[in-house]
């Protein structure tokens, strides 16, 4: 379906089109005669030759050259790829074409009387994999030096040396440096959610291989699980002047992961490493051409133990001044992952191929441990809570009145991700025309957190026998908390209906479990279990579960017009989700699917050799398929059992995008760009389908049953983006490049959860019956506001010293949230305020830090070894809640052999703000909320950076 603006814009771009190709032929006609054989006489002549191959290094036959200067040529590569042409001395631009591939253009080439000048061009195949080939003509100097960002857009690229280089198995480690992204840590949990354009995770787009993936029900993605040993690079892209087929529905900007490439010859790679903390990491990755065939295969496994490897340290419950201790054992909580990528392309002619991969990434918790444990500091152990019947496990009776240093976790859970991904890609020419089909399925098990052993462990105890004694009257206790010894025999079967005598323990401080309590008195067994004659309490086998399937497809049709391509695309993709929270029919998100299908028209059109339009049309259809509250009258329909009564949602929104810019070349050295576009971020299925949701709270609270209540908004309208960006790239005489960037991104009808109910205070009625800490809904209800700042400055020589400099200066206000989302409570964001979340749930808003920077400082010597001191700043308002730090990270790279080499690097080599290495220690940094009656001062918690960690890896490779 494509609308009538769309239409508009589609009939005004192609006169734009046609009226451009007829001046670029006319000019062509003027300025490219063809050559004679007296416009070159021999005594002054030179020869410009040379080879086109392809990315994998194979001949490319029938590519044309066009060669631009004080003479103008053109001619066709031979059957090994070779060409030849004869010219007076000069300053040359050599264009290379062939449909199928990208374009290339060399500059520079200074041709002198007599002289042969041999070329090699390599022509990349046109695929939409990747950010930086879709439908762009490559740009080099022949006089040497790093290449320079030429497409319209806020550009940045990790090569996958980047990853190797600090042996790291998050790419999260990695990622972070560069300037314009950031990792959202999400407060006492493990995960972190990468954020580009100082937007908000979920207004960030994550592709693997070009290929979008899966928002489930929180609108974000997380990094955690991805292991960067599946990594061939990460490229991002922010700004209007991104104008891939998928560009309209990112509205910060784009990462995308890059798999390992083909190659033409046989190579392959073994590492294996080690870190202080004893884990253990390794990978193989092979690849050749044999024929027609090429494949790549890249598996490996790794682990990151951290400090709490194998430590034992006790599980409490209380404050500073009085806890009990529920548990000690292994605090463990290493990471452990596994991930394989296999593809395979057929090349039936160079224009011709058809490629099939796999891309599969597993990770575990395994177990939970202090993952997503606290830092209680040191806590002085008493036999009970005071005022209450919550009592210390008796194994540990010794620890009372004793000073520890305690933690709290949940001992005999974990939590794994499952991903797999099967892609596939057909290239062919018809004309001069390039047709790409990407089809694409997969599944998506995001975070799933399995507590089914958790039950074994204690929450507490009840009090023993010299404890207060219950005075009954009526059957009800009159000196309440008091405690009357146990109704059963140890190990008896608990009865269906409760105890038939159940004393006040069992009835009120821990009765049965149900899916809304984090402690039940049932045993695994389902029987009651003393010890020492204190009953045990267990706590409940917490769970999430949430299944993501994904499936969509691609369709291009590139069309070449001289230097200039246009690109047709239809895009459809899309998932089908279903989720709870600790058991199936305590449903987060009924299974729900919502789609996107974009039509695209863009341009990369060269007006002249200095001078081009990039420009992009976007129509796109989002559709939502799930269930909703059946409403009359305003109000929530229920059935005679008082369940409410649920109907269908069905619901489709058009929205056009337009993204124009311009890119002037006054040198070949020289890019400066200009954009604008707007953008949609769509509702995610967590906030629009289903009924509203009881989320029992996982950690220890006031009760055993509260949680909060969060209801749906079948009605919530997309996020809509305006941007502008003017950025420029310069690369000097000794190869370094410059690059800046300032972007300005207004985004309207930003999501925010409102909150329609009051916290309440805690009661002991919560011991009997859920109680809500508090009701929120979804709505339109802000602005954000963000301007981002971004240099890049880089020299790579390849002997002697290098550097890499990169800083992003960051403004993100939010405006306009009206009193009625805050309640007595501060929250965030808040109005004026630079955005910070609180942690907890990646659809609020992150921490954006003001000032943002990387630097490092390079040396490369004769023969391989490489040498990196980096330092990673996270200035005021960063994820970490902490005060402005620095993280350093070191490198030093050794070959043995021409195939073995010894990498040794550092992680936070200085060990900064790593107080304890749990993600929330005691401590906290001043930030500002806001209420209902304005602001206030909020205390956060800190959120430490990782520990320090010391990698040696080995690695064995041949070919590469």
């Amino acid at each position: 379906m494509i609308n009538r603006c769309f239409l508009r814009g589609l009939r005004s771009f192609t006169a734009l089109v046609v009226s451009i190709a007829a001046i670029s032929t006319s000019a062509g006609a003027q300025t490219m005669p063809a050559p004679s054989a007296s416009s070159a006489p021999a005594a002054t002549s030179a020869v410009i030759s040379g080879t086109v191959r392809s990315g994998g290094g194979a001949p490319v036959a029938g590519a044309s050259i066009e060669i631009s200067g004080p003479t103008s040529t053109r001619t066709t590569s031979d059957a090994n790829g070779r060409f030849s042409a004869t010219v007076v001395p000069g300053i040359y631009t050599v264009s290379v074409r062939k449909s199928g591939f990208n374009g290339a253009s060399l500059a520079d080439l200074a041709i002198t009387v007599g002289t042969s000048a041999p070329l090699n061009v390599s022509l990349q195949p046109v695929d939409l994999s990747s950010l930086r080939t879709i439908g762009s003509v490559q740009s080099t100097s022949r006089s040497g030096g790093s290449a320079i960002n030429t497409s319209a857009a806020t550009s940045d690229f990790l090569s996958g040396t980047a990853f190797q280089d600090e042996a790291a198995p998050q790419i999260n480690d990695v990622l972070q440096h560069l300037p314009d992204v950031t990792l959202e840590h999400m407060g006492d949990e493990p995960d972190t959610y990468i954020i580009v354009g100082g937007a908000q995770p979920y207004e960030t787009q994550t592709l693997i291989d070009g290929h979008p993936l899966a928002l489930g029900q929180n609108g974000a993605w997380s990094s955690t699980y991805f292991p960067s040993y599946l990594l061939g690079g990460v490229e991002t892209q922010a700004g209007p002047g991104n104008t891939t087929p998928f560009a309209n529905i990112a509205v910060g900007g784009t990462v995308n992961l890059l798999t390992p490439g083909f190659t033409q010859k046989p190579t392959a790679e073994l590492n294996v490493g080690t870190d202080n903390y004893f884990s253990q990491y390794s990978n193989l990755i092979a690849s050749d051409t044999l024929g027609k065939l090429a494949y790549v295969v890249d598996i490996g496994a790794g682990g990151l133990n951290g400090p709490y490897y194998q430590s034992q340290h006790c599980d409490l419950d209380g404050s500073p001044s009085a806890s009990i201790v529920e548990y000690c054992g292994d605090a463990s909580g290493s990471l452990l992952t596994r991930g394989e990528v296999l593809k395979l392309r057929y090349n039936f002619t160079p224009q011709t191929s058809l490629e099939v991969g796999f891309v599969g990434a597993w990770g575990e918790f395994s177990p939970q441990g202090v993952a997503w444990g606290t830092d209680d500091g040191p806590s002085k152990i008493v036999a009970c809570l005071p005022n209450t019947q919550q009592c210390g496990n008796p194994a540990n009776a010794p620890l009372v009145g004793q000073t520890i240093h305690g933690y709290t976790w949940y001992p005999g859970s974990f939590v794994y991700n499952n991903q797999d991904l099967f892609d596939a890609q057909f290239r062919t020419s018809i004309g001069n025309n390039t047709l790409l089909i990407r089809p694409y399925l997969g599944s998506i098990e995001p975070e799933i957190t399995d507590g089914t052993q958790e039950g074994q462990y204690p929450q507490y105890f009840a009090p023993g026998a010299n404890y207060v004694a219950c005075t009954i009257v009526n059957g009800a206790p009159t000196n309440a908390p008091c405690y009357q010894a146990p109704g059963q025999t140890p190990g008896t079967q608990l009865p269906a209906g409760g105890p038939a005598n159940a004393n006040y323990f069992e009835s009120a401080v821990c009765p049965v479990g149900s899916i809304y309590s984090y402690s039940q008195l049932n045993s695994p067994a389902n029987t009651l279990v003393t010890k020492n004659g204190q009953e045990e309490c267990f706590q409940y086998p917490y769970t999430t579960f949430e299944h993501d399937k994904l499936y969509g497809s691609t369709f291009s049709i590139l069309h070449p017009m001289g230097d200039s391509t246009l690109n047709f695309t239809y895009d459809f993709h899309g998932q089908s989700t279903f989720a709870f929270i600790n058991a199936p029919t305590n449903i987060s998100v009924p299974t729900s699917t919502d789609r996107y299908s974009t039509f695209s028209l863009t341009g990369d059109i060269h007006v002249t050799p200095k001078i081009s339009i990039d420009a992009g049309l976007y129509d796109t259809l989002w559709s939502i398929a799930g269930v909703q509250p059946l409403i009359v009258g305003g109000a929530p329909q229920t059935d005679a059992n008082g369940n409410t009564i649920l109907t269908g949602l069905g619901r489709h929104i058009a929205h056009f995008d337009p993204h124009i810019a311009l890119i002037l070349r006054p040198n070949s050295n020289t890019s400066v760009r200009a954009a604008w576009g707007t953008s949609a971020t769509f509702p995610f299925v967590g906030q629009v389908s289903g009924n509203a949701l009881y989320d029992p709270y996982a950690s220890s609270a006031p009760s055993y049953t509260d949680g909060s209540l969060t209801e749906k908004n079948p009605a919530l309208n997309p996020e809509v983006s305006t941007a502008y960006d003017l950025g420029m790239d310069h690369r000097f005489k000794n190869g370094s490049v410059f690059s800046a960037d300032i972007d300005d991104t207004v985004i309207h009808g930003v999501f925010q959860d409102v909150v329609t109910g009051e916290i309440v205070p805690f009661n002991p009625s919560c011991y009997a019956a859920p109680c809500l800490l508090g009701v929120s809904a979804p709505i339109n209800a802000a602005l954000l506001h963000t301007e981002q700042a971004t240099i890049h400055y880089r020299y790579s020589p390849r002997i002697g010293f290098g550097f890499n400099l990169s800083a992003s200066a960051t403004r993100s206000i939010v405006e306009g949230i009206p009193a009625s989302v805050y309640n007595s409570a501060p929250t965030f964001p808040a109005n004026g305020q630079q955005i910070c979340g609180n942690g907890l749930d990646p659809a609020t808003s992150t921490c954006i830090p003001y000032l943002k920077g990387y630097g490092q400082i390079t040396y490369a010597a004769k023969g391989g070894t490489y040498f990196g001191l980096g330092a990673d700043y996270e200035g005021k308002n960063n994820s970490y809640l902490q005060p402005p730090l620095a993280i350093v990270d070191f490198t030093m790279r050794r070959p043995v052999t021409k195939t073995f080499e010894i990498l040794v690097s550092a992680e936070n080599l200085l060990n900064t703000s790593n107080f304890n290495n749990l993600p929330i220690p005691n401590g906290g940094v001043q930030t500002v909320a806001e209420n209902s009656t304005g602001l206030t001062s909020y205390q956060q918690t800190l959120i430490p950076t990782p520990p320090r960690t010391v990698r040696v890896q080995l690695r064995l490779h041949v070919g590469r």
